[in-house]
Parts: C-alpha cells; structure tokens; sequence
C-alpha cells in the first residue's frame, strides 16, 4: 500500500486499467471492428444513401411541374378566358379553349405522375381540362382553390389525393379569376414506390406534410397508425432523415426515411432486420461472453476507480460547489503525493487569494460605481436654470404677476426636488416633479404645448428609480420636437406594467424627419456615436448601470407622427 501511495495518478490509472479493461478491450474490438463496418456501410451508407437518391429523383419529376403551373398563370389565353370572355368572339373563344388545352396536354404528358391537367373558370362555370370542356364542380373548386408553398409544399389533400392546385389571383375567393390543378395519379406514384424497394425486399412508403395521406408499395409494417407516430415524432425533433427500428409482431423492421424540403412529402423504406443483420449473428457467442463478464469486469474496475479517482474528486467538486455559493472557508487536506495533493494546494491558495482580491476589488468597484452615477447625474442639462430666471424676469417686466407666482412656486418645487439629497426616488415622486417641470414649461410656451400623463399601474408607481430618469425625455420633446411647432404640440406620457417589466414612455407630435430619427437610433445604439443629445444618452447610462443589459432605451416614431422614447426596466417578481 505504502508503494501505491508514492505513486502518481497516472501509473495507478495505467495499472487499473491493464489489469481490468484490456481483456475486454481485446474482445471488443476484433467483434467491433467487423461489426461496425458491415452495419455503417450497409445501413447508414447504402440504405440512408438510396432514401435520399430517391427523395431527390421525386423533387427533380415534380419540379418543373411547379414552375410549368406558375408560368401557366401568366398565359395569355387563360387570362383572357378569365377576364374577357364575355367580349370575346365566338371563334376566339373556341381558339382560346383549344389553346389551353393543347398547353395543359403539354403539362399532363410532362410527368408520368400527372393523371390530369385543367384549369377551373368560375366566372365560365367551367373546368377545361387536357381531353374535356366540363361544368365546372364547385366542391372540387372550393377545395382546390387555396395557396400553396410552392418552395416547401405545393400538394394539397382532397378525397384521399394529391393535387397541386395554384389559384390566381391568390387573394380572392371562389368565383373570380382562375385555378390551375394537376391531379396527381396514385397508380403512378405505387408504381414509382416498388421500384424504390432495396435489392427488392421490405416495403415503401410516401407521406404528405401531416402523414394524413400515404401510399404504399410491398411489406411495411402492419401498424400504420404506429409507424407514423414515430416518423412524426422525429419531424417535429427537427429530424429530416433518419431511421427507427420498429416491431411488428414476431418481425422486426428498419425504417429509413427522409422528409423533401422542396416537396413537404416525406419518403420511408422499411427492410426487414433478418435481411441484413444476419451476418451479425456468428458474433453471438463472443456478445453473449462479453455480457456475462463486463457487469463482473465494471463492479471491480468501478470500485477501484471510485477509491482512486472518485473520492478525492467528488471532494474537490463539493469545495468548487461551496465557492460558487461564495463560501471561502473551505480547506481541502490529502494524505498522498499525487496529482490531487497539488490540486488541493492549489485550491487552498486561489481561495485565500480570492479573499484578498475580492475585498480589494468591492471597495474599488463600489467607489468606481458611485463616482459614475454622480457624473451621471450632474450632466443634467443646466440651461434650464438660467433660462427660468429669464422667463421669470420677463413675467415680472411685463407684470404678469399671477404667472409669477405660479412660476416661482413651480420653479422652487423644482429646485427643492433636484437638490434632494437622494439618489433613487419612488416613480410616483418622479412623475410628481415632471408635471411641475410641464407647468413652467407651459408658462414658458403660453400654453402652446400641452403635456398629458397617463394612468399609472400600482406596481410600476412604486418602483424606485433613479432621480432626474423620466425629466430629460420630456425636455427633449421640447427641445428637438416641438420648440419650433407653429401648431398646438402634445406631449403624451404613458406608463404600463408588462408583468416581467415595466414601460414607460414619452412621445410627441412634432415633425420628425428619417434622418433625426436615424441619428437618435444611432445614438443610443452605439456609444462612441457623436452627438449633442448628451441628455439622451445620460438616461440610457443610468437605467442600464442601475438595472442591467435588460434595462433599455428605444426611439421609434409614435402614434402621434412623432419621436417616441420608451424606457424599459425589468421588473423583480413578487
């Protein structure tokens, strides 16, 4: 024991393993490496390779059938048919219907999957197809008459068939304009199936997009209703290929399948497992050995391992655990001279270190952190103030003395709120002083802009927020938007609780042009973006340093032709 304990990890894990594992290893291997070639070359390589040739052959018959059919909607006799028979002649209208169908005998020999081609006419009340001139079915019609993704999924289902129908225009309903439809033959599409049958054994399968409709060719599995809940389940995985092994009664299958992006339809061959796993079976005995022996084989290489490696590792993981929680306390202590002795050294000294790193960085994080939001907060615009005082001495000149008072009360309350030794203010408090800050604004303009707060929601009125965060946006719906409006301006101030955050925005009416705009988004989207909407700027900084990257401030014009800025601040759930 003492000889095992001055060695290293590594010799003990090279012993543990010559001992116990290379017997099995041997075994595996010589069975492995016969196995494994034959399974990835004749199931993975061949079968999943012929699925997709397969796939591949459908898309390349029924693509030029989709474009065929657009290129048909712009025909000029059958939008003449459409739109102007009723001034047509006798014998241009006869010309005309020759015409078409001579165009849609053309479609209907392109593919042997096409069992027929026609065109429907609700205004003529008829359906012309590449042999017939027929009253036309208005229940086929109406079931025919819906847009396709023609890149995706351009079959429609109607009566347990295919169709692919195109209607033109494709926003109108029954009774206006034209559609094209090609029935699809489903003697065609078996015929195609069987000559899909690997080396002519199992079975094959087409699906549509919901594997509502299928046809089918030789053995597949009995539970049809099984098989394509499987299917289904690897579609809606985001498996567009692939294979399930699938049992059916004392016979076991191999499905393989492979869904068209250009089509919507998904393509399944079934093989029999006896067909191609039979060689398998000679390795029978040597798995069967192997089974015995491994459970006997892992207990013992388990248990060593366990008091190698897994002890000392499951300490070590709990004492990163409890740092992750912060806890620092933890000291780890190890007998033997191995690698994990060093770790537990090394662990011992990170965590004193981080004490002492963690203590220093706090205190300079928190200073750095302050020092931001008082140079934050001190670009506050200060024109305002020596603007005040001219307004006030232009009332008092022209004697207006009622707007005196009212100013001066407005102004103190102001100044009494921004000289508030606070740093983070209910919002309510916050909305209290922007209606003063609109009430001098109003005296200001003469009441020629009208500013507007909408209600507020309990939980968002609540909320505290950094002081000064919503009174730089209405400034600068004065400023930029409505200082110069020779109309009346409003300014509209919304707030809305959006459960997982709130929503606060400031928008108005004044003429806003795409550039401005675009400087604006500019502005906040990129810091080092030159501008003199400091103020702008500023709100962005504070909310997003007081709340987090989900903290954001967006421009975008609003209902009222305006800018709108809106501040959007996550909310903590209660």
């Amino acid at each position: 024991m003492s000889f095992l304990r001055r060695l290293t990890l590594y010799p003990k894990l090279v012993l543990t393993f010559l001992v116990i594992i290379v017997p099995l290893v041997t075994i595996s291997l010589l069975m492995n490496i016969r196995s494994e070639r034959l399974v990835r070359n004749e199931i993975t390589g061949s079968m999943q390779a012929k699925v997709n040739y397969y796939i591949n052959a459908l898309e390349d018959d029924f693509g030029p059938l989709v474009t065929l059919e657009q290129q048909y909607t712009l025909d000029d006799d059958i939008f003449n048919l459409a739109y102007s028979s009723i001034i047509m002649t006798s014998e241009q209208y006869t010309n005309a219907v020759r015409n078409v169908q001579k165009k849609l005998q053309i479609l209907k020999n392109m593919s042997p999957y096409v069992e027929d081609a026609f065109v429907n006419f609700p205004v003529l009340d008829r359906k012309i197809s590449a042999l017939s001139f027929n009253e036309l079915n208005h229940e086929e019609a109406a079931a025919l008459n819906q847009i396709a993704d023609t890149f995706e999924s351009p079959f429609l289902l109607y009566r347990n068939r295919l169709w692919m129908s195109l209607p033109y225009p494709n926003n109108l309903a029954v009774g206006r304009g034209f559609t094209i439809a090609l029935e699809i033959s489903s003697a065609a599409i078996k015929d195609s199936l069987s000559g899909f049958l690997i080396d002519g054994n199992g079975g094959a399968m087409l699906m549509d997009r919901d594997l509502s409709w299928s046809e089918t060719s030789g053995n597949v599995p009995s539970d049809r209703a099984k098989l394509q809940s499987l299917i289904r389940n690897q579609l809606q995985a985001g498996q567009k290929s692939g294979y399930e092994i699938i049992e059916d009664g004392d016979s076991t299958y191999y499905g393989f399948f492979e869904k068209s992006s250009k089509l919507g339809l998904t393509l399944a061959i079934f093989v029999e497992e006896s067909s191609f796993i039979g060689p398998l079976k000679q390795y029978a005995i040597w798995l069967w050995a192997i089974s015995i022996a491994a459970p006997i084989l892992i207990l013992l290489f388990s248990y060593r391992l366990y008091q190698v490696i897994h002890t000392p590792l499951k300490r070590l993981v709990a004492a990163f655990k409890g740092l992750e929680k912060g806890d620092l306390s933890a000291q780890l202590n190890y007998r033997s001279r191995d690698e994990f002795n060093y770790l537990y050294l090394q662990y011992n000294r990170t965590v004193s270190r981080l004490q002492d790193l963690i203590n220093e960085a706090y205190v300079h994080q928190y200073q750095i952190k302050v020092a931001e939001l008082k140079q934050l907060q001190s670009q506050i615009n200060p024109h305002f103030l020596y603007n005040s005082f001219f307004n006030l001495h232009r009332l008092a000149k022209l004697q207006e003395n009622d707007k005196v008072v009212a100013f001066s009360k407005h102004l103190g309350e102001y100044f009494k709120y921004v000289t508030k030794n606070a740093d983070f203010v209910p919002l309510d408090q916050e909305i209290k002083f922007c209606r003063s800050y609109a009430a001098i604004q109003g005296i200001r303009f003469d009441d020629h802009v009208r500013v507007e707060f909408g209600a507020v929601p309990e939980r968002v009125g609540s909320l505290a927020v950094p002081k000064l965060l919503l009174q730089p946006l209405v400034e600068n719906a004065y400023q930029h938007g409505l200082e110069d409006q020779v109309e009346e301006g409003l300014v509209m101030v919304t707030f809305k609780d959006c459960g997982d955050h709130a929503q606060i925005a400031v928008e108005d009416n004044g003429a806003l042009e795409e550039e401005e705009l675009a400087h604006i988004v500019a502005l906040l989207a990129d810091a080092d973006y030159k501008s003199d909407s400091e103020g702008l700027r500023n709100v962005q900084l504070r909310i997003r340093l007081n709340f987090g990257e989900h903290a954001e401030l967006l421009a975008d014009r609003g209902a009222l032709g305006g800018l709108r800025m809106t501040i959007i601040i996550p909310l903590k759930e209660a």
